[in-house]
């Protein structure tokens, strides 16, 4: 079982969701639980660091989150197919980051 004794950075995001939608393909929902758990643990830390709200990475932060929290409600329905959709929308969320030219981790 995948679990971080220590905060993800921005790249382990990535590759966290990646692992996530895998899981979820296979519907291996621990695995899915505990990445699901990582991710929003980092998005919540990042959104409560006193960043300004407006700011890029602060709305994609959120907008992450909103994709995350549907993959929770999903894999709580036992929806691994729209589980698995909303895990690839909350990737393209994430990687908003390189096209807005943010810089930050």
């Amino acid at each position: 079982m995948h679990v971080n004794s220590k905060p993800l950075n921005s790249t382990e995001i990535i590759a966290s969701i990646r692992d996530l939608i895998v899981s979820l393909h296979r519907s291996d929902g621990p695995q899915a639980e505990a990445l699901v758990r990582d991710i929003a643990l980092y998005l919540k830390g990042m959104m409560l660091s006193g960043e300004d709200p407006s700011s890029v990475d602060m709305q994609r932060a959120q907008q992450t989150m909103f994709a995350i929290d549907e993959v929770r409600m999903l894999l709580a329905q036992g929806d691994f197919e729209g589980a698995t959709t909303a895990a690839r929308d909350a990737g393209k969320e994430w990687r908003l980051k390189s096209t807005a030219g943010s810089v930050t981790d």
